[in-house]
């Protein structure tokens, strides 16, 4: 027993530390992170092909492509890779049926036995595109604003070849939606900021642009054409140094996305976006485990910590309890109890606020993603989502994940 009574108090003390130093030393870059902005004047800017990779998407595509048409940038094409829809998105883009103007696209008839679909069609779709510069979304995103493709090209400055965009889900009146957004936040956060500590370790297919150069020069999705994820955040992991990752914010280059419905939808979406994981390089395999495991730690071994009685602890004098109120009260027993009781609730509710306070000034980086009073209570479901998406990770085979 003596032994937990050491172990279990620097487990605590350890995660505390660690995590007020992913907090402190990564996460408040986004605070001070200023996009830079765009050049309004119609001056020559590099080219921008869209790719939408769809599979049956008709209905979104009607909706989507005029946002994409409607966009105020002077050099840029829309490429459609249909894969095998058989919903008429085909007619539909065949026959101009939206009369578009920019809109072009390359039909999947069959898919190669080594590829997995969507990878393969992204593939196609870069590889129909004539101009520079890539810029990826999904036929169920929509972007909020006609400057989306001018916002985000603004951060493709020299020596950049990849810009991370953000991509929040619509809101719904329900708790799995609360918790999808701030999953999505908590994700965003993440990648935008360990991108600015010259760490970037992964994107969103959902908004994503790099240079076309890149993606033939690092050979695609090569490595990786047989998992069913991958095919933006294990590409940006492959691809990405410290110096050529950009990150976007501009609440005018937020792309929306509709969340699923259902908690089964979910986490068969969650298992495989997860499952590449394992695939990312060792460096930050090592950093977001051990940013996961120390969050997962200071949510659930507080109340093991806080209820030990350490023999070796004692408080100082200045911030004990005065001995008269603990006489009056017939609780000379329980003092020492009461001193490790309330350092243990200290230290937990110090994290607490810290991690609070960062998260929601960047959630007003972010547009005000998520509800900032309501973030100590998403964020201990979180923790729950982290220890479950976790073991079933772990335990996973990702060449096993099916996509729906």
């Amino acid at each position: 027993m003596v032994f937990w009574h050491y172990l279990l108090p620097f487990i605590f003390f350890a995660a505390v530390i660690i995590q007020l130093a992913f907090i402190l030393g990564i996460f408040t870059r986004l605070l001070s992170h200023f996009d830079f902005e765009r050049d309004s004047e119609q001056v020559k800017k590099p080219g921008v092909s869209i790719v939408v990779a769809a599979w049956n998407e008709l209905e979104n595509l009607k909706e989507l492509l005029p946002l994409l048409e409607a966009q105020e940038y002077p050099n840029f094409e829309i490429i459609v890779a249909d894969d095998r829809s058989h919903d008429g998105s085909y007619d539909y883009l065949l026959f101009n049926e939206g009369g578009y103007k920019k809109v072009s696209f390359v039909r999947i008839e069959s898919l190669p036995s080594h590829f997995t679909a969507k990878k393969y069609a992204v593939t196609m779709g870069i590889k129909k595109a004539s101009k520079e510069i890539i810029l990826l979304t999904d036929a169920d995103c929509r972007p909020t604003s006609t400057h989306w493709i001018d916002t985000m090209v603004a951060q493709m400055t020299q020596g950049k070849d990849v810009v991370l965009g953000f991509s929040p889900y619509e809101y719904e009146d329900s708790r799995l939606n609360s918790l999808i957004r701030y999953e999505t936040f908590q994700t965003a956060i993440q990648y935008f900021s360990f991108t600015l500590a010259k760490m970037p370790y992964m994107g969103i297919g959902r908004n994503l642009m790099y240079r076309r150069e890149l993606f033939w020069v690092t050979n695609g999705f090569a490595s990786h054409h047989g998992l069913l994820g991958g095919d933006d955040d294990l590409f940006i992991n492959e691809a990405s140094n410290k110096e050529n990752v950009a990150i976007c914010i501009d609440s005018a280059a937020h792309v929306m996305s509709v969340p699923k419905k259902t908690w089964k939808e979910w986490i068969t979406q969650k298992r495989r976006h997860l499952s590449v994981g394992k695939r990312y390089k060792l460096r930050d395999k090592i950093s977001l485990g051990l940013l996961a495991a120390t969050h997962l730690i200071c949510w659930f071994w507080f109340l093991p910590v806080f209820f030990i009685q350490p023999d070796w602890f004692e408080a100082p004098e200045w911030s004990r309890i005065p001995t008269y109120l603990l006489d009056d009260n017939n609780l000379q027993d329980f003092y020492l109890y009461n001193d490790w009781m309330r350092l243990i609730t200290f230290v937990f509710f110090l994290w607490l606020f810290i991690r609070w306070i960062v998260l929601a000034k960047s959630n007003k980086k972010l547009n005000n993603t998520v509800s900032s009073w309501k973030i100590p209570y998403y964020d201990l479901l979180y923790a729950g989502y982290y220890l479950i998406f976790g073991l079933i990770t772990i335990f996973s085979n990702p060449k096993k994940i099916k996509w729906r």
